[in-house]
């Protein structure tokens, strides 16, 4: 699939160019185009990637320059890659050096190529800062050739998300009060010190013999004893939720497949409704998750279930949004 995409995009740009050598101005040709390959939300801490392809004509000229201008500068970990790539017998891509490794000024990220070349296709990584949370980023791309034509490709804007996210969060017997503003999971000694923040507590429990599929069990501080069964909960710990047990939703971020294609995007958020559901949620598996809803209505949440052991412990990851 990567091959395809470099190759069409190459070939996009140099099949206008083989008819004739120079433009009606007299001025050598340079073309480009640019793809974005993300797919979702824009996610705070996430990359938006794309490919910049440009070429001038064959044994003419070559390129010298590519830049890309960020609305909102990126945060660390943006950068230009300074290779092209070609695919080997195997299929894999193997890149070949064509510059200088990328400097990020700013809004700028710039690379300089240090060979004669008439045509690359560059990778972008756009890391989002938190700068950018609920607004739109737009990029210029341009590529400059070493007769001095210069050429650009603007993209976006592109909205990036309000939601939150974290991600492998562990759970254990003792890691199992779960903080939905925090997104964080905390032991019972942490979580006695910051009471009035934990909105869902974890266990598993094997009561096959007794006819119930306990398993692993999620359920507010404020849900009955029974969902709780022996767990520690102080009476400060008191904190309640509403709770929708999801099968079939695999997100994309919180799962590490985005070859899934599905994602929550903040109108998900916006739009659910969880008026009169459970405060408890129990046999929960792997690949499952919760949509949670705070009492008091101020952050949505969906939990995705990463990884469940036999018994008690796994991971999960969170998407939190804030409703006010």
């Amino acid at each position: 699939m990567k091959k395809l995409i470099y190759t069409l995009l190459i070939s996009s740009l140099l099949l206008p160019m083989v008819s004739c050598s120079k433009d009606d101005d007299g001025i050598l040709p340079i073309n480009n185009k640019c793809l974005k390959r993300t797919l979702g939300p824009n996610v705070v801490g996430n990359e938006i990637y794309f490919v910049y392809a440009m070429a001038v004509p064959y044994n003419t000229v070559k390129l010298t320059e590519c830049t890309v201008e960020a609305s909102i500068p990126g945060a660390n970990g943006t950068w230009l890659e300074h290779n092209s790539y070609y695919t080997n017998s195997s299929g894999f891509d193997v890149p070949v050096p064509v510059g200088q490794p990328s400097v990020t000024d700013g809004k700028l990220t710039t690379v300089k190529f240090n060979v004669d070349t008439c045509a690359a296709a560059l990778r972008y990584y756009y890391r989002i800062p938190e700068e950018a949370r609920g607004k739109t980023v737009s990029f210029n791309f341009s590529a400059v050739a070493s007769d001095g034509r210069k050429i650009s490709k603007s993209m976006g804007p592109y909205t990036i998300s309000k939601q939150y996210m974290t991600k492998n969060l562990t759970l254990s017997r003792a890691a199992c009060y779960i903080s939905i503003e925090d997104m964080a999971v905390y032991n019972l000694e942490e979580a006695k010190k910051i009471p009035e923040k934990i909105d869902l507590v974890y266990l598993w429990r094997n009561k096959i013999s007794e006819g119930v599929e306990f398993g692993h069990t999620f359920a507010s501080p404020a849900a009955d004893r029974e969902w709780l069964d022996d767990l520690e909960v102080p009476e400060s710990m008191n904190r309640d939720v509403r709770l929708r047990k999801e099968w079939g939703i695999i997100d994309g971020h919180l799962s590490d497949e985005p070859d899934n294609g599905t994602y929550i995007d903040d109108i998900d958020f916006e739009t659910i409704r969880l008026e009169g559901m459970p405060n408890y949620a129990v046999n929960m598996k792997v690949k499952g998750g919760m949509w949670i809803e705070t009492a008091d209505g101020r952050y949505r949440a969906y939990i995705y279930i990463n990884n469940l052991k036999a018994t008690s412990g796994g991971t999960i990851s969170i998407k939190r949004y804030n409703m006010f």
